[in-house]
């Protein structure tokens, strides 16, 4: 049967989502863990790859199993024993036997969260970073409108992928004032370049903050420029929310599969 898992992590101790040869990764504990309770090697496929530090709340991965008298319930309690206390199954079914977590997925939800004080506080710093400085909120809201929608994203990429193509589709870019000293950024698109996610924080802070004109961003997006966007912000701030599975990337998936051609997916879907 094929299970279909999601799952949480707080990844400051992490080096990312991915199978690390030092061991470090998300995959490797949980793949560890799934082996020892079911008794064989356990190969899983996620959603997406979150990079060093960055959290999740709704990774999805899926992987095979001959085990069909374990419940997902009990593969879920049972793993759940032997993982660390910053990783955990969060909820186990059964999918559909050509379920894939990578290429059913229609759109993805990242929050990055912030919090402006001047001192630190460290409930907050495991999943905030810190803006010393009071922040413009309003401009930064304005600015997200201008990010909505299909566009050429190669400012906000940084070096190291090898992706095809720098044009994605965000369906949704909102910026949250919980009045509290608190910010999120809610941000759901069809795919990610790498560091996007940071990228568009750095660049709706550096607005913000001053440093970047607010007229300014749209001749900055259209320069395909990174320098000139602001800074990368830190992983601890970005939580990979929610993996959405609404149908229509499963039915491209099928037909390709039917076709003998699954391999033509489109590598779009890195992490951040």
């Amino acid at each position: 049967m094929r299970v279909k898992l999601t799952i949480s992590y707080i990844g400051k101790e992490y080096d990312g989502w991915q199978s690390q040869p030092s061991g470090r990764g998300v995959q490797d504990h949980v793949e560890k863990a799934l082996g020892e309770v079911l008794g064989h090697p356990v190969r899983l496929y996620c959603a997406g790859r979150t990079d060093k530090g960055v959290n999740a709340t709704g990774q999805v991965a899926h992987f095979d199993t001959d085990r069909t008298r374990l419940t997902p319930y009990k593969i879920c309690l049972a793993t759940n024993i032997l993982l660390p206390s910053d990783i955990s199954i969060v909820d186990a079914e059964i999918a559909e036997d050509n379920f894939d977590a990578r290429f059913w997925a229609d759109s993805k939800t990242y929050i990055y969260r912030l919090y402006v004080s001047p001192t630190r506080k460290p409930l907050l710093d495991i999943n905030h970073a810190q803006v010393y400085k009071p922040l413009d909120i309003e401009k930064m809201q304005r600015v997200t409108k201008l990010l909505e929608g299909t566009h050429d994203f190669a400012t906000l990429q940084n070096t190291g992928s090898n992706l095809r193509g720098t044009v994605r589709t965000l369906h949704k870019v909102e910026l949250r004032d919980n009045g509290d000293g608190t910010l999120e950024i809610e941000i759901n698109g069809n795919a990610f370049l790498y560091n996007m996610v940071r990228n568009i924080a750095g660049l709706l802070v550096a607005v913000g903050s001053g440093k970047i004109k607010e007229e300014d961003v749209e001749s900055i997006l259209k320069s395909g420029d990174r320098r000139l966007s602001g800074k990368t912000m830190p992983a601890c701030g970005l939580t990979l929310e929610k993996i959405h599975y609404d149908g229509d990337r499963r039915q491209r998936f099928l037909n390709l599969y039917r076709n003998g051609s699954a391999d033509a997916m489109p590598d779009d879907d890195y992490c951040d």
